[in-house]
């Protein structure tokens, strides 16, 4: 069984868009968490859906789902007051139904840029290996810099940048959450980090640089960007977007 966990907490305090959270921002007609819930949905491999969201936004939440017919959507569960706490939360309501080795896709809610290939990709690896992050070539120069004097310049040969999805399985990714709570860290970066302290291997999926996070305002330019030449590729073809 493959289950995408999503986590949708955030206010969006980075994005300066009022009193509406960044999830309920629209592109192209339609909130951004539904645009993410939306590709999960239509995956053949997915077979439900976790959501985490804040208390304030889950009649919202809730009555787009159901707006938009996202059938696999099994669990809206009140997100904590850290991403960790929210995914702890959700991986916790998809155990209470599913078995340990259930895959879950660790993803955010608000990184609707996500494909099929990538997902079927996650699930391979996860599958072959017993765990899958997606990660971006960084292709820029990357510094050290604690204070106005630049300390180092990395070589970038070998640096990635960890998005999402994250994959594992149920069982193990749940046991570490829980380990890590009970040690008193409750605001770990996400999943990957988990497992990480925890000494685990972790095996890399090489995913696009279009799958971005939209946490800005300019995160949000670039995403409409990007839906809007999708659109125009589907309607008019490939060469007529060149």
């Amino acid at each position: 069984m493959n289950v995408a966990v999503l986590f949708a907490g955030g206010i969006g305090s980075r994005m300066n868009a009022g009193s509406v959270p960044k999830q309920f921002l629209e592109i192209h007609g339609k909130p951004i968490i539904v645009h993410t819930l939306e590709v999960f949905e239509s995956h053949p491999e997915i077979d439900a859906i976790a959501i985490a969201i804040l208390p304030q936004g889950r009649a919202e939440l809730e009555r787009l789902v159901k707006r938009f017919e996202v059938s696999k959507v099994r669990w809206i569960v009140d997100g904590g007051s850290t991403g960790q706490e929210s995914r702890h939360r959700a991986l916790q309501a998809v155990a209470a139904d599913c078995p340990p080795d259930t895959l879950v896709l660790v993803h955010d809610g608000v990184r609707p840029l996500v494909d099929h290939d990538l997902i079927s990709e996650n699930i391979r690896v996860a599958s072959e290996r017993g765990n899958a992050i997606t990660c971006t070539k960084i292709s820029e120069t990357i510094v050290v810099s604690e204070s106005d004097e630049i300390d180092d310049v990395i070589p970038r040969d070998h640096l990635y940048a960890a998005r999402a999805p994250q994959t594992f399985h149920l069982g193990e990714i749940l046991d570490l959450y829980n380990q890590t709570a009970a040690s008193g860290e409750h605001d770990t970066i996400d999943s990957c980090t988990v497992m990480r302290l925890a000494g685990r291997s972790l095996y890399r999926v090489v995913g696009p640089t279009t799958n971005i996070k939209v946490t800005t305002g300019d995160d949000l330019v670039v995403a409409r960007a990007f839906f809007a030449l999708t659109e125009h590729e589907t309607l008019f073809g490939r060469e007529a977007s060149r």
